[in-house]
Formats: C-alpha cells, sequence, structure tokens
C-alpha cells in the first residue's frame, strides 16, 4: 500500500509530503517506546520510506510531534514526565510550563534529525529529500491570553533544529489562529474570536523559522452556522488574511493542511476557490508557495475522518465499511488538486 501511494503521489505530480516522523509511547508501530528508547525496526522504517521517496523525486516534510493525543506528543511527554500511567489523561498546554518535556523533546529531535539512514547512508540533515522540519503539528497553549509562552517555544525549539541541521528550512505546524500583535486581523479572521494562546505572526517572527504555515477547516471554524458557500468565503478570507500577514513578516506561507467534509459537490467548490487564489499567487510569484491537502490515501485505507482523497475518488468495498461517512465519489475533488499540481510544475519547474 506505502508502494502504490507514492507512485500514486509520484504520477499525479505531487511534489512533497507531509508525514510523522514521531510516535510516542505504548501504541501500535510507536517509535519512541519510552523518553530517549526507540523501536529500531520501525525507524528503519522512517529510513525506508525517505529512501523510496527519493527514487520518486519525492520530498518529505518531517513532523517532530504533535499537540493532540494521537500518536502520543506533548500528552505523551506530560506523562513521562509526571509518572502517570499509559492513558491517564494529559493536556498538551501543561508541556511548554515542564523543562523535563521540553528537554525529553530536544533530545528527540535531535536523535531524529542527526539519524543515519540505514538505507541510504545518507544523514536526515543532509538528505535533500527531506523539504523541512515541522516542530509540532496544531501547538496551542489554552489559558494564555499573552500568547508568549508558545512563542518563546518555539523560538528556542526552531533554534535548536537549526544549531543540527542549517541545511534544511524549518516551520512550525500552526493552525494560525491570530494572536495580540495583530488585533485586526484577529477580530477579521479569527474562528469565535478566539486565539487559542496562538500568535501567529509573533510565532512566525523566530528568526529559526524560516517559512510560515496554516491549516484550514472551514466546517469547523466557519463562525457561524453557515452553508458551503459562506464556508467558501470564509475559507477564502482566512486564506487571503494570513498571505498579508506573510507577506508582512517577509517569510512564504504554506497552507500546510485544507480540507473538507464531506466528499461532494460543496468540498469541490472549496477546493476551486482555494486553488484559484493559490494559482494566482504562484503565477505572481506571491508569497504562498505550498499548498497541501488533507489528507490522500490508498483506496484500501477507509476514510476515517470524511476528509480523505482517493486517486479514483473513494475507497474500496471494503474499506467502505470502515468509513466515517457514507461512500461518495468525489473524483472531482481529486482532479482539480492534481491539476494544480501541474500547473505548479509547469511554473516551477525545479
Amino acid at each position: 500500500m506505502a508502494l502504490e501511494t507514492l507512485d500514486a503521489c509520484q504520477r499525479l505530480g505531487f511534489s512533497v509530503i507531509r508525514t510523522w516522523a514521531f510516535n510516542d509511547g505504548g501504541g501500535w508501530n510507536a517509535l519512541q517506546t519510552a523518553p530517549g528508547v526507540y523501536d529500531e525496526n520501525v525507524f528503519r522504517g522512517l529510513d525506508w520510506v525517505i529512501a523510496q521517496c527519493a527514487a520518486r523525486g519525492l520530498r518529505l516534510m518531517l513532523t517532530l510531534s504533535n499537540f493532540w493525543e494521537d500518536f502520543g506528543g506533548f500528552p505523551q511527554y506530560v506523562r513521562w514526565s509526571r509518572g502517570l500511567p499509559p492513558g491517564s489523561p494529559a493536556r498538551g498546554e501543561d508541556f511548554y510550563c515542564d523543562p523535563q518535556c521540553q528537554a525529553m523533546y530536544r533530545q528527540y529531535v535531535t536523535d531524529v534529525v542527526t539519524r543515519v539512514n540505514t538505507v541510504t547512508g545518507v544523514a536526515y540533515r543532509d538528505d535533500p529529500t527531506i523539504f523541512a522540519w515541522d516542530l509540532v503539528n496544531e501547538p496551542r497553549n489554552d489559558g494564555d491570553d499573552t500568547c508568549a509562552a508558545l512563542t518563546s517555544w518555539i523560538d528556542a525549539a526552531a533554534a535548536h533544529v537549526k544549531s543540527l541541521d542549517p541545511n534544511h528550512p524549518v516551520t512550525v505546524g500552526l493552525e494560525g489562529f491570530f494572536g495580540p500583535s495583530t488585533p485586526g486581523l484577529a477580530a477579521a479572521c479569527n474562528p469565535y474570536n478566539q486565539t487559542h494562546g496562538v500568535d501567529w505572526v509573533a510565532n512566525n517572527a523566530s528568526p529559526s523559522i524560516d517559512f510560515a504555515s496554516i491549516h484550514l477547516y472551514a466546517d469547523q471554524w466557519c463562525p457561524t452556522d453557515c452553508g458551503d458557500q459562506a464556508r467558501v468565503d470564509w475559507a477564502v478570507n482566512w486564506v487571503k488574511g494570513h498571505i498579508q500577514a506573510a507577506k508582512q513578516l517577509g517569510k512564504p506561507l504554506c497552507l500546510q493542511e485544507f480540507g473538507k467534509k464531506p466528499a461532494g459537490s460543496g468540498r469541490e467548490a472549496l477546493f476551486e476557490k482555494l486553488l484559484a487564489v493559490a494559482s494566482e499567487e504562484a503565477q505572481q510569484g506571491g508569497t504562498l508557495v505550498g499548498s497541501l491537502v488533507w489528507m490522500f490515501a490508498h483506496e484500501s485505507y477507509p476514510d476515517y475522518d470524511s476528509y480523505t482523497l482517493y486517486e479514483q475518488g473513494e475507497p474500496d468495498a471494503e474499506a467502505s465499511k470502515e468509513g466515517a461517512q457514507p461512500t461518495v465519489n468525489d473524483r472531482a475533488s481529486t482532479d482539480l488538486v492534481v491539476q494544480f499540481a501541474q500547473q505548479l510544475r509547469v511554473m516551477r519547474p525545479s
């Protein structure tokens, strides 16, 4: 399945794949089973993925942790620091005020970034197949109205990666909430007027952050109980607000995750508008330089979150039984993403 998925990515003209370079705790295929303790077989799996991408001319944006519970992430570091048993309640927000959590994270990052690939013999930090390092997926710090703790942590974490690897760009997988440094944009763009302890402009101002990233989920974030057209309008405003802010920062912008559920005409309409904005930016050499759909999968992988795209437009019959929604063929949305990727190949052949 992995090989066929990578073959499809190459065939369809995709250039960068964002994927997890972590899996913490005692779950299935855990990479880091205890602080600084690794399952070498799983690590070799990551080596293999990097080598297979290199063979296909694909590049990887590797995410180093998660704010959420999925695959361990910050909550697992909190459990380890406090000696809590597996599955105990833990908040990602507690990571930022715990020096031991941060030390464990830095050690993990060191071990990943400096690893020598067992398949290729190339150190990760020297491998051009790795496009960029992503510090953490969707960090928040609810309760911190100043948003200062997250900004401070991002600056320190990014500087740590840069000290190990000056060769690759660094980003942080922020959702994109504006904060106190840009009150006008916060009022105009933020869903539900929430910052979630995030100040997107201040967070990305660190000299060690090379490009800024945002996510986009209009189904959850459209501020009112609105229909598909209102979601499209909101999504375009969200992206354009961040284009404006990224220009002020003087940094490139990546739409690192975007999705729409369920499959069907609403998704197609949103994709069409978003990709039109991205195409215009590309044609003008603008600030928005990357767009990564959430998510693309093999037809045998169930649509667990109702966001999944498939080359053929839908999962196979067996996978459909495990999906989060009734199966709808949405080849039209996939075709839009493929057409956009091919346009970029022409405009930016290198």
